[in-house]
């Protein structure tokens, strides 16, 4: 195994999961497609600490990792924001932040660098500090609460606040959702029908790009 992997989904209005993992081996691993942003925070094998921002993605990625590297976070919901900082900038990539005298830097405030076991804490002084803000316009309208909003005006807060289209966050939660079922070992016909897709070309289209495996792969891995 090269790299043990963990996570759980706190009772959180912003978190989505709390994750770490650990690699055994130098190798590169598979990220799939995420509408989430990514704060993350590793421990080189030389002792020294990295934190960085995660963009949503609408496309599988590699990334490598060193034996001893240790690494963890938190995938912020889709409406949690942090003013002043465009997801729609950082869609598909990454900003490293500033980590010093023990402090990561985040939107002007030097907060004390959280270990695995402080996230939850660290995600709460985010809040207290408005660094992390929940919009909850624009998790009432991906709960499908429309009421009271234009088409036009949904699309382009949606946008804003996610650096997606409602379409495209909901594709990526479809896969997610047929991926779970793949590895369950529901067969691809019966998943695609009950994840709505129009048939399993369209399933076996949306899960390689989203998550760089076929169904037939998905299943033989699972």
């Amino acid at each position: 195994m090269e790299r043990i992997y963990e996570e759980h989904h706190p009772d959180s209005p912003v978190l989505e999961c709390v994750w770490q993992a650990r690699a055994t081996r130098d190798e590169r691993y598979l990220v799939p497609a995420v509408e989430y942003w990514d704060l993350w925070f590793a421990r080189e094998p030389d002792g020294e600490v990295l934190a960085g921002l995660a963009g949503p993605t609408l496309g599988h990625r590699w990334i490598r990792s060193k034996i001893g590297q240790h690494s963890w976070g938190i995938q912020l919901k889709p409406h949690a924001i942090l003013p002043g900082v465009s997801k729609q900038l950082l869609l598909g990539g990454e900003r490293q932040l500033v980590v010093e005298a023990g402090h990561v830097v985040l939107a002007q405030h030097a907060v004390p660098f959280p270990e695995f076991e402080d996230l939850e804490a660290f995600t709460d002084r985010l809040l207290e500090l408005d660094v992390l803000r929940s919009d909850d316009d624009v998790r009432r309208m991906l709960s499908g609460d429309d009421a009271g909003y234009s088409e036009r005006h949904r699309q382009r807060r949606v946008r804003a606040a996610t650096g997606l289209t409602r379409k495209q966050i909901e594709q990526l939660s479809r896969a997610r959702e047929a991926f779970a079922l793949l590895l369950q070992g529901v067969p691809p016909v019966e998943c695609a029908a009950r994840c709505g897709f129009a048939d399993q070309a369209h399933l076996t289209r949306s899960l390689r790009a989203f998550h760089g495996r076929t169904p037939a792969q998905v299943l033989s891995g699972r």
